[in-house]
């Protein structure tokens, strides 16, 4: 499973509008899928990795919005700004 697989399953039934802290969205994830806080890859890396072809695409995949640093809003998957 891909991680933009994970943060989909994670959030699936998550209020629009709810927000999150980056530690938050990162101990959802893992308590889910049972990993270590820590674990979940950076955005970044991500982002670099779907360039290259090598999981996925992120076009489409805009779940969160950032409403300041280190907060972000969920707003539901194929979100258009």
């Amino acid at each position: 499973m891909t991680v933009i697989e994970e943060v989909r399953e994670t959030f699936r039934n998550v209020p629009k509008g709810s927000e999150f802290t980056t530690s938050q969205i990162k101990e959802m994830v893992n308590k889910k899928f049972g990993r270590t806080y820590g674990s979940v890859i950076p955005s970044d890396y991500c982002y670099n990795m779907t360039n290259k072809g090598k999981i996925g695409s992120l076009e489409n995949f805009n779940i969160f919005i950032q409403k300041r640093r280190g907060l972000f809003e969920y707003v539901g998957e194929n979100y258009r700004y």
